[in-house]
């Protein structure tokens, strides 16, 4: 919730914003779509942070000052998970120590188990979800075969609908909102239509 729009700016002993209202990415032309502007992704959790990092095999992240304050889907994860929580990290999408970069490798390679299996469809029950688990989506009707979208699962809502958190580009932020609708896992929204897997730290 410290990532939502409104959420106060807190900082570390170093002056580092740490929490606060965080973005997606920057305006970019999206030439293949009769040049709408649309957010990049691409913005990690260094680049929030406006620091680098430095991983532990020795590689470094520098921040792009444009993206100052975003975090893509991804991003998002590793700065709660990994900045925040302290799960390591590395700067790939192969198999290694900690959190890799995108969804699909998070999916793929993170520590934990995964509990709902990525089948290419979608999940029959969602019964062995627990709040904080990582949720994963196929969303891309081009590469219906990909993991492009990641989230955090956080419960059911007041109405008992499964409910996840995730930072989405249309919404240019973290969000509990669809396209057009509510986030839940369950019905026929945009995220529940292409759900496909979970993951327990």
């Amino acid at each position: 919730m410290e990532y939502l729009t409104g959420a106060p700016d807190r900082y570390n002993s170093d002056g580092v914003r740490y929490a606060g209202r965080a973005r997606y990415g920057p305006m970019v032309s999206a030439s293949s779509r009769r040049d709408l502007s649309t957010r990049d992704q691409h913005s990690d959790f260094y680049d929030y942070l406006g620091v680098p990092w430095t991983f532990p095999d020795g590689t470094q992240g520098s921040p792009e000052k444009g993206r100052y304050g975003d975090v893509d889907c991804s991003g998002f994860m590793r700065l709660l998970w990994g900045y925040r929580m302290g799960f390591p990290m590395h700067d790939s999408d192969a198999p290694g120590v900690g959190l890799p970069r995108r969804a699909h490798a998070i999916a793929a390679y993170a520590p934990g188990v995964m509990i709902i299996p990525f089948t290419h469809e979608r999940p029959k029950t969602l019964d062995s979800l627990q709040p904080g688990d990582l949720v994963f989506f196929a969303t891309h009707s081009f590469e219906p075969n990909l993991l492009n979208h990641c989230g955090m699962y956080i419960g059911p809502d007041s109405e008992g609908h499964p409910r996840f958190l995730s930072s989405r580009q249309q919404a240019n932020a973290p969000t509990f909102g669809d396209l057009g609708g509510t986030a839940w896992l369950d019905g026929d929204g945009f995220y529940a239509r292409g759900f496909r897997a979970a993951r327990r730290l």
